[in-house]
């Protein structure tokens, strides 16, 4: 392993072991690019759904393949679910956005009803009639320990229009840090920043 890559590594490994001691969130950028893996999403009538697509990052430690696969699909049912809850599904205008983390630990969910403005459309949902999905990719960072994966990053990057009388544009981007306990794959925290144009 090349010393950039153990670092890339340990960086990784850094995030998830202080996350789970602390949980955190905050409101900086974390953009990752597109792959290959999709899911569907909600759709604008018409159009081509947009679906979820995610890539692998940084790997910390050994994970078969045969295992892959499975935990590609468990985050990106946490993840979808955050995104459909907070920012796609439903009916607008609308204030209510009481149930927009689903797959959140008890603490994030707390932490992210807090941050209601910037964790869901809370801030905008009265003031439009929809939304239409432009964009939704993610990418994955895994630490493995006895080739069991204990901890993701899941580098998050989401942009869509709404419509009605002030349409915008709005990208909501940055990392998703997720365990897994008995309720299977949870978010416990968050470093997440919202723009709108």
């Amino acid at each position: 392993m090349s010393q950039r890559s153990r670092r890339a590594s340990w960086a990784v490994a850094a995030v998830v072991v202080v996350g789970l001691a602390a949980g955190g969130c905050s409101d900086s950028d974390g953009d990752p690019a597109a792959a290959p893996s999709s899911s569907t999403s909600p759709t604008a009538e018409a159009t081509p759904p947009v679906t979820t697509k995610v890539s692998w990052g940084e790997l910390v430690g050994r994970l078969p393949r045969a295992q892959r696969q499975p935990l590609v699909a468990s985050v990106r049912k946490v993840v979808d679910g955050w995104l459909d809850a907070a920012y796609l599904a439903g009916d607008y205008p609308r204030a209510d956005f009481a149930g927009s983390w689903p797959g959140f630990t008890p603490g994030a969910q707390a932490r992210a009803r807090r941050d209601g403005d910037l964790m869901s459309n809370r801030d905008i949902g009265a003031s439009i009639d929809g939304v239409e999905p432009e964009r939704r990719a993610v990418t994955l960072d895994v630490v493995s320990v006895k080739k069991r994966p204990v901890g993701v990053t899941a580098r998050v990057v989401l942009r869509f229009a709404t419509t009605g009388d002030t349409p915008q544009t709005v990208r909501v981007a940055g990392r998703l840090y997720l365990t897994k306990g008995a309720q299977g794959w949870q978010v416990f925290g968050y470093d997440v920043r919202k723009d709108a144009r």
